[in-house]
């Protein structure tokens, strides 16, 4: 009876394998140089030779190492990382050409890995290699057949290293299938950038800052502003029938189709804020407030610099004319407020006279220009400021002048990992001559693992024994099934 309740309880008991750890499997390159470690018995011995054969020729040929490794379990452990630890515990690939690649399979899992070294990343791309599992690997393990699957997968990634047109197909099929891309560019939209929208127009609610609110709050460019329903328009339905548009399309170059879009898209948007600017200048125009004019362009001097590299055609020639214009404001004819009569703009020397003590060090030192406007007529005379925004002088706080500068920085205390640091700064005025002392935080110092990693790394290298010594980056593609 004994004996029965024993033979019983084995043929219940589950089935229970070896769970493979990075340091427990075989390398079978430092046994008999085989490219493939099978200690489950996944593959079988014809299998395994053909298997070699084929990897022996593709390193012949192109000096590419490959390993193959078909295990039962990996236990708890992530298959990335493991992919990512074991490649660098052998060293796959030449150290010099980093061209190694880690093919996973995990039964248990259901799960293939590509794993590929930096120098593979440029021809196995992650695309081609989840292209390769799914269209070569996976239908076949899904019928059970390990040797089959893993066959013909290897002879694709040999194709694609070993001829380059193979790769080209093989990319013209990837393209082909592009609306996969399309369908995570609108998961990419919906969930990161719709809720920034919601976010901004929220805020722009509270704020109120849309033309039609009520009371909406003080600017000086009121004509800036779009009503609420102009804007939910412009940055929210407009963008959404554009990604709709691609999606109905039918193109088999779905991303080609959105750059196309996209860059329409934000033609539109930007002529429409260039409409906005002409209305502020003309009000500004017609008050006869020149000054207003020139401080509205400069306001927007970056922002279009910004916009003519991302968009060359048109906005890096309207960059300069931005430029062009403004300096015409800056000199355009105007009216004396007391008489009406004309203005004439005086040179730097004849300005010079009109000028106060601190006026005159700002622009010595460069921090404001000042252009001083005098009256044919009644000889008023006019002074408009023009602040450098890149100057290193800052206001005083003493006398209001653009003449502070940094005279020195030190460190107080030192920040260390569990508290933060101060330090104190000394300015001084070259116009009234008084100095500020001030304190400010230093931030608490942040550990990095850039070093634990890097001593990792190199330990491992030696492990490698006949593989070569390569490393990877984490390219590649997993699947499963």
């Amino acid at each position: 009876m004994k004996y029965l309740i024993l033979s019983l309880s084995f043929l219940l008991a589950p089935t229970r394998y070896a769970q493979w750890t990075v340091e427990s499997i075989p390398n079978q390159k430092l046994v008999n140089g085989s490219y493939v470690s099978n200690p489950d018995d996944i593959l079988t011995e014809t299998t395994t030779a053909s298997l070699d054969a084929l990897l022996t020729s593709l390193e012949d040929s192109t000096t590419v190492q490959t390993a193959i490794v078909a295990v039962k379990s990996i236990g708890d452990a992530d298959i990335f990382t493991f992919a990512q630890d074991l490649f660098t515990y052998w060293g796959i690939g030449q150290k010099a050409n980093d061209n190694g690649l880690l093919i996973l399979l995990v039964e248990e899992t259901h799960t293939i890995r590509f794993h590929t070294g930096y120098g593979l990343e440029g021809v196995l791309t992650d695309a081609r290699c989840k292209r390769i599992q799914t269209e070569y690997m996976v239908p076949l393990f899904k019928e059970g057949d390990y040797n089959g699957g893993m066959l013909a997968g290897v002879e694709a990634v040999v194709k694609v290293i070993s001829d380059p047109a193979y790769a080209d197909e093989l990319e013209a099929e990837e393209t082909s299938n592009g609306m996969g891309d399309y369908a995570g560019a609108v998961a990419f939209l919906c969930f990161f950038v719709l809720p920034i929208l919601l976010v901004s127009f929220a805020i722009k609610l509270v704020n109120k800052s849309f033309s039609n609110s009520k009371n909406p709050s003080h600017t000086e460019y009121p004509e800036m502003r779009v009503t609420k329903l102009a804007w939910v328009a412009e940055f929210l339905l407009a963008p959404t029938l554009i990604v709709a548009a691609i999606g109905v399309s039918g193109s088999t170059q779905p991303f080609i189709v959105a750059m196309l879009g996209l860059y329409l898209y934000f033609l539109i948007t930007l002529l429409h804020r260039q409409w906005r600017m002409k209305r502020v200048i003309r009000r500004l125009v017609k008050d006869g407030d020149y000054h207003g004019v020139v401080g509205f362009l400069r306001s927007n001097q970056v922002y279009w610099f910004f916009m003519g590299l991302l968009y060359p055609l048109p906005f890096l020639p309207y960059f300069f004319y931005h430029l062009v214009r403004k300096r015409r404001y800056r000199n355009h004819p105007r009216a004396c407020a007391s008489c009406q009569g004309d203005m004439v703009k005086l040179d730097e020397k004849g300005d010079d006279a009109y000028l106060s003590k601190a006026q005159l060090i700002e622009e010595n030192i460069r921090s404001v220009d000042y252009d001083v406007w005098q009256c044919a007529a009644c000889q008023d005379t006019e002074v408009w400021n023009y602040p450098n925004r890149s100057s290193r002088y800052k206001n005083c706080s003493y006398c209001r002048s653009q003449t502070s500068y940094l005279i020195s920085r030190k460190t107080l205390r030192a920040a260390t990992y569990s508290s933060s640091g101060q330090g104190e700064e000394i300015n001084g005025c070259v116009h009234c001559g008084k100095r500020k002392r001030s304190t400010y935080s230093i931030a608490r110092l942040e550990r990095s693992s850039s070093s634990s990693s890097g001593s990792s790394s190199s330990s491992s290298g030696s492990s490698g024994g006949s593989w070569g010594g390569g490393s990877s980056g984490g390219g590649g593609a997993s699947s499963s099934w």
